[in-house]
């Protein structure tokens, strides 16, 4: 075989070992002309074939998460084609059953390795401390009396010239504020506007056809205005998708049914088809989901380096103080249930199990002892159930 260049474009897919001989920048080339080479490229270094300089630049930070999307896609498909060889009794199956286990085992390696976005956050130093026995106490009677603390802060937030904007109640809202407030940038392309124009099951079925093609993806799918239809979608198609696929659980194929071996090839190969589309889905569950989080980060990041943010932590911290001023007996009330499961330092350690459960009682109780609030005879627009703040002054 001719020895490629970096200057040769791949036109057909190299088999694994030919992968190591490719020089390390038609190597670099190769992996990053189309994601089938990504994949083989994947493959390869699963198996301890790519030298060690193409191993560094297949594992470069800046490509990590390509990577992750890769092995993702060779598991699936491994996966599939094991099941497929079975049912034909194909010579190949043991040689497929092999590189899964090594793929699997990378990709465990990969997301093991992985930090996330809040991890990253944390080794910073920018990760408050949550499990304060002060700061959970004063997030919580917000979660008891959300409407009276909205109604709060709606006041704090017009004294400071702030607008009067609700908090946002999920991930998707900060992300579309971020959008809307300049910290996200992605334009909104002609193509966004179709996409946000179409209706549900039209877009319901592009999301689809996204899944089933991985080298050429929808791009203004990715835009931040489309997070929760594409995440909504990708639910959908999923729910829609598991029983036909026979999977054993709704994040995992699980081991094929044996009554499928017994079917006739037709019938056989629609249950593998789907199997194969269902793993495309949670493929791109993961992807959407690795976006959100980058988008989400990128927006608080921003947003807490903009000069009017110091304004808006101190209109939700002055909110809190009100709430806590008008009722008294609910903040006591969940300050007291707290104070037994302090363990040093004014800090919460609970297993998340009796953390929650902890907290449906003591929001509960709160919610009892405080007072009746005399609302205006103007009503204001309702507003969303707010999320705790983010940082707050402790209780008084």
């Amino acid at each position: 075989m001719t020895q490629p260049t970096g200057d040769t474009r791949h036109e057909q897919r190299l088999r694994l070992h030919q992968v190591a001989d490719l020089d390390n920048r038609a190597f670099a080339l190769y992996i990053e002309e189309g994601f089938s080479q990504l994949v083989t490229a994947a493959i390869a270094d699963a198996e301890d074939l790519l030298q060690p300089a193409q191993h560094a630049i297949l594992h470069a930070a800046e490509r990590r998460h390509q990577l992750r999307d890769a092995l993702t896609f060779a598991e699936g498909d491994l996966h599939v084609a094991f099941e497929r060889m079975t049912y034909q009794g194909d010579v190949r199956t043991a040689r497929t059953a092999h590189l899964l286990r090594r793929v699997r085992t990378t990709l465990h390696e990969i997301n093991r390795a992985t930090p996330g976005a809040e991890d990253r956050r944390r080794e910073a130093g920018a990760e408050p401390h949550f499990n304060d026995v002060i700061v959970m106490a004063r997030r919580w009677l917000v979660d008891a009396l959300p409407d009276h603390f909205n109604r709060l802060l709606t006041k704090t937030f017009t004294d400071a010239g702030l607008p009067s904007r609700p908090p946002a109640a999920d991930v998707f809202d900060t992300v579309e504020e971020g959008w809307h407030d300049g910290h996200l940038t992605e334009p909104r392309s002609a193509q966004v506007e179709e996409l946000l124009a179409k209706g549900p099951v039209a877009f319901r079925g592009l999301v689809a056809d996204d899944a089933r093609t991985q080298g050429t993806r929808a791009t203004a799918l990715r835009h931040p205005l489309l997070q929760r239809r594409w995440a909504q979608a990708l639910d959908e198609l999923a729910e829609l998708t598991i029983p036909l696929a026979r999977a054993s659980s709704a994040s995992a194929l699980g081991p094929l049914p044996t009554g499928v071996y017994d079917m006739p090839e037709a019938d056989a190969y629609k249950i593998f088809n789907t199997r194969r589309f269902l793993l495309a889905v949670w493929q791109r569950q993961a992807e959407h989901k690795y976006l959100l989080r980058q988008y989400a980060a990128t927006t608080v990041e921003r947003r807490d380096s903009a000069p009017e943010e110091a304004l808006r932590r101190g209109a939700v911290g002055a909110a809190v103080d009100h709430l806590v001023n008008e009722q008294p007996a609910a903040a006591a009330r969940v300050l007291t249930g707290l104070c037994p499961h302090i363990i040093g330092d004014g800090l919460i350690e609970l297993p998340p199990e009796e953390l929650a459960t902890l907290k449906r009682r003591l929001v509960a109780e709160a919610r009892a002892a405080a007072v009746p609030i005399q609302l205006p005879k103007t009503a204001l627009p309702p507003a969303n159930p707010a999320h705790s703040p983010v940082a707050v002054p402790a209780i008084r």
